[in-house]
């Protein structure tokens, strides 16, 4: 019998609070004001079932904006489309071998022109 209440949070709680997160940095990017974003998102996690990935939050969000016309935009700042942030990559940091090489690659290209630019200089 347990003397104390488990204040864990349940499997449910942590996929719910990855889906809020995952919908509040995508409604960071959205051209409106703050209070308007934050009932945007609230009243998409409020019909969204208790363990709704955040790729169908996304989805759930990209129904309920409201839609304008693409000409309203400035060519520098066309609207934003589901493509720009994957829900894969919201709130997710890299691990492993990918991780690695996403960090560490433009060093190793880096050091492949330097060695080629060197190894031409002396072939000269």
């Amino acid at each position: 019998m347990p003397i104390a209440p488990d204040l864990r949070p349940s499997g449910e709680d942590i996929q719910r609070e990855l889906a809020a997160r995952c919908l509040l940095e995508y409604a960071e990017q959205l051209p409106m004001p703050t209070e308007q974003r934050l009932e945007l998102v609230l009243e998409t996690l409020r019909e969204l079932p208790p363990d709704a990935s955040s790729a169908q939050a996304l989805e759930a969000l990209l129904e309920r904006l409201p839609s304008a016309d693409a000409s309203a935009y400035p060519p520098s700042h066309p609207p934003i489309d589901r493509s720009h942030m994957p829900a894969q990559y919201l709130g997710r940091p890299r691990t492993g071998f990918n991780a690695f090489l996403a960090h560490w690659a433009w060093l190793g290209v880096v050091g492949l022109l330097l060695a080629l630019t060197l190894l031409l200089n002396f072939s000269q």
